[in-house]
């Protein structure tokens, strides 16, 4: 039996899926099975589920793919336990095509798209490649089973096809299992009835996916005459809406008709423009034979929101209403706010969320959800702005679905310590690794040695490379001085001759800020990290099959990391990352040696393809990319970044994809998955919806476009408010957060920081209240000042305010804590050439040459590269 649920609302689909949980299943050890599109689903489905029945257990989500895998190894027979035309695995399958490609003519495209330039191929650019094919065939074998079968029988499918039927013939020549020979086995078994009893489950259920491509709905339809198959379906619009166009499609297609009556209706514009994606979907249904039940209701037409999401319901055109709409000053259901930057954006969000909470004491911070095309660009603001509220109320939040390395900083010291060989070893490079703990821990530095630790790499020149032979490796002049290996061996003589003057010992100037046992053990800690650095860099530049890049980078994670038992699960992410990159190559076979940017770039798509797996709902306000929580129902959802070409998302198919050429009914895209998500958004948000975009440029004030989408949705309330949306609903922002129009009574805009308002005060008080900083005049100098060197009239002259202050006044203001220098020197600043000059002077009068000073200063890196410093004066 197949069932099919549709609703404006999940609530009500969640609340429906309940009810039927409540009759058990034959066996009650038998868990249920939800399928669901993304774990973010799983997570609020199963809080909603345990709310509902008191609680939530024996259930698996598993995704849909995953779904009907599980169901074809249950029902045929000799089935692997693993796909070996999964795209990640297929990856590696085609590698080795490439790796050993041969010079046939009708292969010159893909030896084309290799090497332009008809040179030895780039091996990261073969796997680039090789991802890019795999995920094209990947497509093809859901949207297109006519062209694989097609190349299995030796037929081509579309022009200009002939390299990929070659190489698809050649990945399908074992004979393993793929997915559409596994339907066309599946049908076949069904038709004959040669299914195994028992193999399926007694009762599964779909829930709140959003497509579904025509073969997985032939599936469904087929297993729902053997089993109990519930789908549950968000549908945006209780009226029939597969037959409706968008104003732009319709008057496309009335201009090549040549004024012939076509009779295409656009229904709601917004419904039109955004919904093809579900469009499609429902009408593929239609001709699915099951039982429908619906469960529309009707939104509260008291605001502005209620009104859009009630005629996307009912298919109603605001261009057929016989009013307009007369917005209401005090209607907050719909905003939007134009920004300057992110920054901003995050701390209008804020004020804006309290002014929320203010006036609906009935919200609270879990009932609202905001989301970014981008999390991993917007976190370190979120965090910025809600981890440090000052004066302002503090609002509980929590950031989910961020990628691995931004998340987790033990795998972004992974990922820095396999760029070593292609990044210079500089200063701060090695500083920003020492601020880990479980590496302090690994070479027994603790964070409290760090600021000696910075002291002793600036006071012994120490700028970037190993050494002389490393410079010249990269191209730089085979220098010694301002390398690891130079300032180290002056921190070791330094402590191994401590009391042994300045002089210079076999060329080396010993460093004298090393003494005692600690300083001792410090700087041997010091050397075992650079040594390590060292050899790690050393190891990884030896390309090797990827059993051995897993062994090497796990010896890599004992010898650099010591996690305490919070810190574990990090580099338990990594060595899973690993294990599933070195599965999916050993699965595909692949035997071949992988460079370092080709091991890199794998390990990446691996962690990238583990993240958002967690951290959904977790309490407080819910910060996530589009994806994982959308057409899930909160209070109020707040989208940002909604800039132009920022959403929808671009993407691009290679020049080889023939499924861009050729577009037909169902076929998925990113532009319009990402239409139809933000229409989901839009009928989700129960009480406000929330828009914000970058609308005026940080330089010159200049207005700046949001997102078509957002324009879209203006210009559909613009036609129903008779132009008044426009005016009334955007919110231009100032620049910074204490302009003086936040605290003003008129205008409309406001701020809940104490703080911000002091600033705006301050900077609109009279220049004249300003109190000086010199509240009376100086007293009479000492004697001591009645005479002056020559240097001190030369450092006053260089900067008086800085003479006064650090002189005069005894008011020394030192540099915040910042990077270290890193680039070699060319020149000396004044004050070093006069301390040099005066030494060479003297030397001179002394009756000494410069040599030996010259020497030290060289020794010490002070002196710039090459033989300049000898020349300056």
């Amino acid at each position: 039996m197949l069932r099919l649920y549709q609703s404006n609302r999940l609530e009500i689909l969640a609340d429906r899926l309940a009810e039927l949980l409540e009759a058990p299943q034959g066996n009650p050890l038998t868990p249920e099975t939800l399928v669901v599109q993304h774990p973010g689903m799983a997570r609020w489905l199963s809080l909603r589920l345990a709310e509902r029945l008191g609680v939530c257990a024996n259930v698996e989500f598993p995704l849909p793919a995953a779904f009907v895998w599980r169901l074809l190894a249950a029902l045929l027979p000799g089935l692997p336990e693993h796909n070996r035309f999964e795209p990640g695995v297929l990856t590696w399958r085609v590698l080795g095509q490439l790796d050993a490609l041969p010079g046939e003519p009708v292969l010159a495209p893909l030896h084309g798209y290799l090497d332009p330039g008809g040179g030895d191929p780039d091996p990261l650019k073969r796997l680039q490649l090789a991802q890019r094919i795999a995920a094209v065939f990947d497509q093809y074998l859901v949207y297109r089973p006519d062209w694989i079968l097609a190349w299995e029988a030796g037929r081509p499918a579309q022009p200009g096809d002939e390299w990929q039927a070659w190489l698809w013939r050649r990945l399908s020549a074992a004979g393993d299992a793929h997915w559409v020979g596994l339907q066309q086995r599946l049908f076949a078994a069904l038709e004959t009835g040669e299914l195994p009893v028992g193999g399926l489950p007694a009762r599964a259920a779909v829930f709140g996916v959003p497509t579904l491509s025509p073969g997985y709905l032939e599936i469904l339809q087929r297993l729902g005459e053997r089993m109990e198959l519930h789908l549950f379906l968000l549908n945006p619009c209780r009226a029939h809406w597969s037959e409706i166009v968008d104003p732009g499609e319709k008057a496309r297609r009335e201009v090549e008709a040549d004024g012939s009556e076509l009779y295409l209706e656009v229904g709601n514009p917004l419904l039109a423009s955004l919904g093809r994606q579900g469009r499609d979907l429902f009408d593929g249904l239609l001709e699915v034979e099951a039982e429908t039940e619906e469960g529309f209701v009707a939104p509260d037409t008291t605001n502005l929101l209620g009104r859009v999401q009630a005629d996307i319901l009912d298919l109603r055109d605001p261009a057929d209403a016989e009013a307009t709409w007369a917005l209401d000053p005090g209607d907050r259901s719909l905003q939007f706010h134009a920004c300057h930057s992110p920054t901003r954006e995050l701390e209008v969000l804020y004020d804006q969320l309290l002014e929320l909470f203010r006036r609906d004491p009935e919200l609270a911070p879990a009932q609202v959800m905001v989301m970014t095309p981008d999390i991993d660009a917007y976190a370190p603001f979120i965090e910025a702005v809600f981890g440090e509220p000052g004066d302002r109320p503090a609002i509980p939040y929590h950031i989910a679905d961020r990628a691995a390395a931004g998340e987790w900083p033990l795998v972004a010291a992974c990922l820095q310590l396999l760029e070593l060989p292609e990044r210079r070893l500089d200063a701060n490079r090695v500083l920003a690794l020492l601020e880990l703990p479980a590496l302090r821990r690994s070479f027994r530095i603790e964070g409290s040695d760090l600021p000696l630790i910075a002291r002793w790499i600036e006071q012994t020149g120490i700028r970037w490379g190993i050494d002389a032979e490393d410079r010249a490796a990269q191209g730089q002049p085979a220098e010694a001085e301002n390398t690891w290996r130079s300032g180290l061996e002056r921190l070791l003589l330094g402590y191994a001759l401590a009391d042994e003057g300045e002089g210079l010992f076999q060329g080396i100037l010993p460093y004298n800020g090393v003494d005692g046992a600690d300083s001792a053990r410090l700087a041997g800690c010091l050397l075992a990290l650079v040594d390590a650095l060292t050899g790690l860099r050393q190891r990884l530049q030896r390309p090797r099959p990827m059993a051995a890049w897993v062994r090497e980078l796990g010896q890599m994670l004992e010898r650099f990391f010591n996690p305490e038992e919070d810190e574990a699960h990090q580099l338990q992410r990594v060595r899973a990352a690993l294990d599933t990159a070195l599965e999916q190559a050993e699965l595909a076979g692949y035997q071949g040696d992988l460079g370092l940017a080709v091991l890199r770039a794998e390990f990446q798509a691996q962690l990238q393809a583990g993240a958002g797996g967690g951290g959904f709902l977790g309490g407080g306000v819910a910060f996530c990319s589009l994806a994982p929580m959308r057409s899930l129902p909160f209070a109020a959802i707040c989208l940002l970044g909604m800039d132009d070409g920022a959403f929808p998302r671009e993407q691009r198919p290679p020049g080889f994809d023939l499924m861009g050429r050729r577009f037909r009914f169902g076929d998925r895209s990113r532009r319009g998955d990402d239409r139809y998500l933000f229409l989901e958004t839009l009928i989700s948000a129960r009480r406000c919806l929330y828009l914000s975009y970058i609308g005026q440029d940080q330089r010159d004030n200049a207005p700046l476009p949001p997102s078509a989408l957002i324009s879209e949705l203006l210009d559909y309330l613009d036609q129903l408010t008779a132009g008044a949306a426009r005016k009334q609903l955007v919110t231009h922002h100032p620049l910074q957060p204490f302009s003086r129009h936040y605290f003003q009574p008129e205008g409309g805009l406001f701020s809940y920081s104490a703080a911000m308002a002091a600033a705006a005060r301050r900077l609109g008080e009279a220049a004249a209240a300003l109190e000086p900083l010199l509240a009376q005049d100086l007293p009479e100098p000492q004697p001591e000042w009645r005479q002056i060197e020559l240097q001190q009239l030369l450092y006053f002259y260089a900067n008086p305010t800085r003479f006064l202050l650090q002189q005069r006044l005894g008011i020394r203001l030192e540099p915040g804590e910042g990077l270290l220098e890193t680039r070699d020197p060319f020149g000396l600043d004044f004050f070093p050439r006069q301390e040099l000059a005066q030494g060479l002077v003297k030397q001179a009068l002394e009756g000494q040459g410069g040599a030996e000073l010259e020497a030290r200063w060289r020794a010490a890196g002070r002196l710039p590269q090459g033989n300049i410093g000898a020349r300056l004066f």
